[in-house]
């Protein structure tokens, strides 16, 4: 793909987020974090490490966004571990001599039967802290925490199940936001967003199991 269709798809996706906030009536806040949400996803798909830098300023935007709809399991997610892991990953994809794409690793059984484990765990937990909160919709807040922590760290790490677990995250966040929306009537800008994070991430499935 050339960079000319890199930008027209970039482009496109600028333009259903902006519509998308202007239809839910969205602030100019939440429209602009989707925006750069889009550019950091976008970018990590190919395996770009500025992405990541992208990804560091959506995490403490996002935080914020998430803080004040009371989604608190995001909240802790964007600024404890999104942040500085963002910066982490910005840091080791640029250290990397060779394409970062041909470094991306397979997990074995083990690890994938240990990284399963640890991810019902985790939602166990975080289920039971956000029942003690005033957090909104705590099941699928609690799922989608596990599973952007989890994509985040694989990414870190450049292991190629980020993909997948990203995919994942990308439909909870969409549940996620949508169902924000028809609470409060906005946010639709952040459910465009971690829907075309789901697209974007089929893709990125299909470049790394598929096509190959």
């Amino acid at each position: 793909m050339n960079n000319k269709k890199y930008r027209l798809i970039l482009l496109i996706q600028f333009i259903i987020i902006l519509l998308s906030g202007i239809f839910s009536s969205d602030t100019w806040y939440a429209i602009g974090v989707s925006i750069i949400g889009v550019v950091f996803n976008f970018l990590v798909s190919l395996n770009n490490p500025v992405g990541f830098l992208f990804g560091f300023v959506y995490a403490i935007t996002n935080g914020i966004l998430a803080y004040n709809g009371q989604i608190y399991a995001t909240f802790i997610f964007m600024l404890f571990l999104q942040a500085p892991m963002a910066l982490y990953s910005f840091i080791s994809w640029r250290k990397k001599k060779e394409s970062t794409e041909a470094i991306m690793k397979k997990m074995s059984f083990r690890q994938n039967s240990m990284l399963g484990f640890a991810m019902i765990a985790l939602g166990i937990v975080m289920y039971f802290v956000l029942q003690l909160s005033n957090s909104t919709n705590v099941l699928v807040d609690s799922v989608f925490f596990v599973f952007s922590v989890s994509a985040c760290l694989l990414l870190a790490f450049c292991y190629k199940n980020a993909y997948m677990i990203t995919l994942m995250s990308g439909v909870c966040g969409t549940i996620l936001w949508t169902y924000q929306m028809l609470e409060t009537g906005s946010g639709f800008s952040i459910a465009a967003f971690y829907l075309i994070v789901s697209i974007n991430s089929i893709i990125a499935v299909y470049e790394q199991y598929i096509k190959k």
